[in-house]
């Protein structure tokens, strides 16, 4: 029975009109058919001003609010004020990185932050944002903060508890109340969040750390043992190789006949001489740049030494045991608390027959999904590793004053543009800040690129003729530091900069009816750098990496179609010859393809690497190569430059394989999907474990008087436990190679023969780290390694171990005649010239040694024991969720930031540990795992911690067809932020044991999964 006190309707898309009352509550209907919703007992009831109708939020399981209105206006209000009941901090936090204004709350603690922020353009692009944002679109954002400030004003008054972390952080903030830290939201500010996103998608730095890199290669060697072969093998074994281990290709590849552009093209005046680009930037220019860039990245949860990454693929209908399409998705990234997405129902067509029906993840702050479904397509992406930043060398001139005044441009100069802004910071005595305004002031070149570095001495007092400058918040004396004659200076330029119509893509994908309708929505997409997988009820499924790309065909090629010098867009360019491009936009925001000015053209979007509905039956994506691009071992035969190289390819291989088997099979199905999202298969153990057992092997021979005495010696020095591993990993093997945890808690509770595996993989993993360590770590290698430490180190791995052998197989310029293998076998700063064998089992050894030793604080592995059965992996790897408060506090505030991380403090592994219980001190959550396994688990190569790097920050399954849609998804933490909510950690328990929550799509599913609902109301009829 429904119990009505007010019956109104809101007919007609956004037109509302009122219906006489019913019974004794209010809620919206069609006088005909009320909505089911009304079944479920209201809970709670809020006045929210300028609501055009009632709006109901209906909770299912781990407190999903499920919001239903009138129009989008209504939508966005009531979703502004139920996410920032639960997640206010953090979308604070986030608008303020976006805007540079972190400092107006934290201080000097955080002047830095804000300075990197506006120094790299993030503040700049939330302002363009702001300008070219659509009526529509804006009077949404509008409608959002509005809520945002309604929940504001509900703490203001009392009736809401305030953020927990402004609780405990506002007295060492020096507030009186925590609500003194609280501000409104405008439109603004949502442009902050939004452009926050941009850098965490596709901002792009490592073509600093690869020309900082690129400079040291050269004498490297000198006087070294095997020095012509280590300096060969240092270029063309380590630096210049881009295949990944694993060629899997998440499309065909070029959809276009072009060919590259002719490398001799006169594309551009410049060009029309013999100059070929220079590139001057002092090592301590680029060191102090790295420094800045390697702490943004980490701010944007793009660690390249712990990794990130993501999976997502489709199913299509036919292929699909149930005759449904599926959509699969788990995003890599940090594990922070509370978590980064949240998780949420949009609905206007039950009460006012609009076109919005959706289900999924947004990240707090933003009114319009990320990932999900509308019930006619679902969607999710990963990070596609393209290229749509170009970093410069500059060569700056100085005025009378010592402040850069112009910079060289093609044979002349060219003035600088200055721009100056305020920046406010807070007084915090505690943290050691006074309150002030600072004026900061920055330069970009003539056409609009940015100025990020310019050579001079750090923190030194100026001379006459001398200033200080203040660059991503290190202080430069301008100068020739090098003697060179020429004062360098380094400079960007960011396809975000024309990113203006990122609301339109997420919109179109929100309201797209097919896979084609939301792949025409990507051409709307700039400086996204995701791949985007989706499935429609219709039982297709589509891939793309789609974004608007410069085409980059004015800069100059030599004879063999490769970069000439100082126009290598994975490098410095010459910003003297070369200079910005520009992505163009039609009207609609759409990337215009073509323009005379080779500066103003984008990589066509019918051309781009897609695949829709292939004979296999299904796309994926895990960060691997997205049309053979990479897969020859070339970034630059291909008829445009797109980005690359890509991630190894192991998760994707290991995905591949697994669709592969249960299409065949006929088990592909949402179950199927879930338990694919859980593997953890080793792919590493696969392919590495033959290579410690053919070493063993040959230790073994050597021993009897067969072989090298290098290995002889160890082999016989440790054969014991050297036979003990064999068997172990052998057996590790015959079961497939899991990477189990071994570890009883409360969410996991080992199988029968986990244990063993659990053992062989500490064991593998442990010798992995210093197995890795002996081949490269004395090479004394700077940063080589690309797109991320894991990748590099993996294709190096690959290519010099397969390269052993006679008559050089592997085509390796470091191959050794004498030992007929690379020359990085060796140990440099020894007499002998040790082998691959060698390394393997020196390796092994030491990591016995280390797992039998005494455990201690120092992130060291020690079991204590020299029984193996007790060397569980999960004892050494474990998933962490940490505060983001940690980073903001830092250590000294450790004991208040760790009440906000979800410890076993917060959810005990086992009940009565007892203090002699190896799990009673663990400060992380036991999990299965390890590097490249589809359920992300990575533990890096140090051989010496295996916490997590970075992990699924969702797991998502969408089965979608005309009979409706059913899924399910999990979020590593809860949908609140307020530790004392029963949903602070609800689901990172679920998280642990890859349980998941129902995702509830139609008004009857909702229904069936709903603990109570709320009714907002603007207090006035609906009119």
């Amino acid at each position: 029975m429904f119990v009505l006190s007010l019956l109104l309707a809101c007919k007609g898309g956004d037109a509302p009109v009122i219906t006489p009352p019913d019974s004794a509550t209010t809620g919206s209907s069609t006088a005909e058919s009320p909505p089911l919703i009304y079944e479920v007992a209201e809970t709670e009831r809020w006045t929210l001003d300028d609501l055009t109708c009632d709006v109901h939020v209906v909770r299912t399981e781990a407190d999903v609010p499920h919001i239903y209105a009138a129009d989008r206006l209504d939508l966005a209000r009531v979703q502004g004020f139920v996410q920032a009941r639960d997640r206010y901090f953090i979308m604070d936090l986030t608008r303020r990185l976006g805007l540079g204004t972190v400092s107006e709350l934290l201080g000097d603690a955080a002047l830095e932050t804000d300075l990197e922020s506006r120094g790299l353009g993030m503040t700049s692009i939330a302002e363009r944002l702001l300008e070219e944002m659509t009526d529509e679109h804006g009077e949404i954002l509008d409608a959002y903060a509005a809520g945002v400030n309604a929940y504001v004003d509900a703490v203001v008054a009392g009736d809401l508890p305030p953020p927990s972390e402004l609780e405990v952080a506002g007295p060492i903030l020096g507030a009186e109340a925590p609500t003194d830290l609280m501000t409104t939201f405008d439109r603004r500010d949502l442009a902050g969040v939004l452009a926050v996103l941009l850098y965490e998608l596709g901002f792009e730095t490592g073509d600093v750390r690869r020309a900082e890199s690129a400079a040291l290669l050269t004498d490297l060697y000198v006087g070294a043992a095997l020095e012509e072969l280590r300096s060969a093998g240092l270029i063309d074994d380590l630096w210049l190789p881009v295949a990944p281990p694993r060629p899997v290709s998440s499309a065909e590849g070029w959809s276009t006949g072009r060919q590259r552009a002719d490398p001799h093209a006169d594309l551009h005046p410049a060009l029309r001489t013999e100059e070929t680009g220079r590139v001057r930037v002092p090592q301590g220019s680029l060191e102090r740049l790295r420094r800045h860039l390697d702490r943004h990245d980490r701010r944007m949860g793009r660690d390249r030494e712990a990794g990130f990454g993501s999976n997502a693929w489709a199913v299509t209908a036919s292929a699909s045991a149930g005759g449904a399409a599926l959509l699969a998705s788990d995003g890599h990234l940090p594990l922070s608390v509370p978590p980064l997405f949240y998780q949420i129902g949009l609905d206007t067509s039950a009460l006012g027959g609009g076109d919005t029906h959706q289900l999924g993840l947004t990240i707090p702050g933003l009114p319009f999904l990320a990932v999900g479904t509308n019930g006619d397509v679902a969607w999710s992406q990963t990070q596609f590793f393209g290229d749509i930043t170009d970093w410069y060398s500059e060569e700056i001139q100085l005025d009378a004053e010592g402040l850069p005044a112009s910079s060289a441009w093609q044979g002349g100069t060219q003035p600088l543009v200055v721009v100056t802004e305020s920046l406010e910071i807070a007084d915090v005595p505690v943290l050691g800040s006074e309150g002030r305004t600072e004026t900061i002031t920055r330069w970009t070149t003539f056409d609009g690129r940015w100025i990020t570095e310019i050579e001079g001495w750090s923190d030194a007092e100026p001379k006459a003729g001398q200033s200080v400058i203040m660059l991503l918040g290190s202080q430069i004396v301008p100068g020739d530091t090098d003697g060179d004659g020429v004062i360098s200076a380094v400079s960007f330029d960011y396809a975000g900069f024309e990113a203006t119509s990122l609301l339109r893509a997420l919109d179109g994908f929100g309201h797209a009816g097919s896979v084609a309708e939301l792949d025409e929505a990507t051409q709307h997409l700039v400086a996204y750098s995701q791949n985007i997988v989706a499935a429609d009820r219709h039982g297709s499924v589509l891939y793309t990496g789609y974004q608007g790309t410069p085409c980059r065909e004015y800069l100059a090629r030599d004879a063999s179609g490769d970069w000439a010098e100082g126009a290598d867009p994975s490098m410095l360019i010459d910003g003297s010859i070369y200079g910005g491009f520009e992505i163009p936009l039609d009207d609609e925001g759409r990337v215009a393809e073509g323009d005379p000015d080779p500066y103003r053209c984008a990589v066509p979007w019918d051309a781009w690497p897609r695949s829709i509905d292939p004979a296999q039956g299904y796309v994926l994506t895990a960060n691997n190569d997205p049309g053979n691009i990479s897969t020859d071992d070339s970034l630059t035969n291909d008829p445009y430059y797109i980005g690359g190289p890509w991630l190894e390819g192991y998760r994707a291989d290991t995905i591949d394989q697994r669709l592969a088997a249960a299409i065949a099979e006929g088990s592909a199905d949402g179950d199927g999907m879930a338990e694919l999202q859980g593997d953890h298969f080793s792919p590493m153990g696969e392919q590495l474990v033959p290579v410690l057992l053919e070493a063993i092997a040959a230790g073994r021979a050597a021993g009897s008087g067969e072989g090298e005495s290098g290995v002889a010696e160890l082999y016989l020095a440790d054969s014991a436990r050297f036979d003990e591993v064999e068997a172990r990993l052998i057996a590790w093997g015959d079961g497939g190679y899991p990477a189990r945890s071994g570890v009883e808690t409360f969410y996991h509770t080992p199988a029968t023969g986990d244990a063993e595996h659990a053992v062989a993989t500490t064991i593998f993993n442990t010798w992995l780290g210093y197995q890795v360590a002996g081949i490269f770590n004395d090479e004394g290698l700077p940063s080589i390694w690309r797109p991320t430490s894991g990748t590099g180190i993996t294709r190096a791995l690959t290519l010099l171990l397969d390269g052993r052998g006679a008559n050089n197989p592997g085509g390796l310029a470091s191959w050794n005649p004498d030992t007929q293998e690379s020359a990085f076998f060796d140990t440099l700063g020894t007499d002998e010239i040790e082998t691959s064998n060698e390394i393997a089992l020196q390796a092994l050894t030491d990591a016995l040694d280390a797992l039998e030793a005494e455990p201690d604080d120092g992130g060291g592995v020690g079991f204590g024991t020299a029984d193996m059965d007790a060397w569980l992996w999960g004892l050494l790897h474990g998933a962490e969720f940490e505060s983001v408060l940690a980073d903001l506090l830092g250590d000294e505030y450790a004991a208040i930031t760790d009440i906000f991380s979800i410890t076993p403090d917060v959810l005990p592994l086992a009940d009565d540990l007892t203090s002699d219980d190896p799990r009673a001190d663990l400060k992380m959550f036991p999990r299965p795992g390890d590097n490249f396994a589809v359920d992300a688990a990575n533990a890096g190569f140090s051989g010496r911690g295996f916490d997590y790097g970075s992990g699924p920050v969702f797991r998502m399954v969408i089965e979608l067809s005309d009979d409706g849609v059913t899924g399910v998804n999990v979020l590593p933490g809860g949908q609140s932020g307020m530790i004392d909510s029963e949903h602070f950690a609800d689901q990172a328990a679920m998280w642990l044991g890859n349980e998941t929550v129902p995702l509830r799509f139609s008004q009857e599913d909702v229904v069936a999964g709903a603990t109570g609902r709320e009714v907002y109301t603007s207090g006035t009829s609906c009119e």
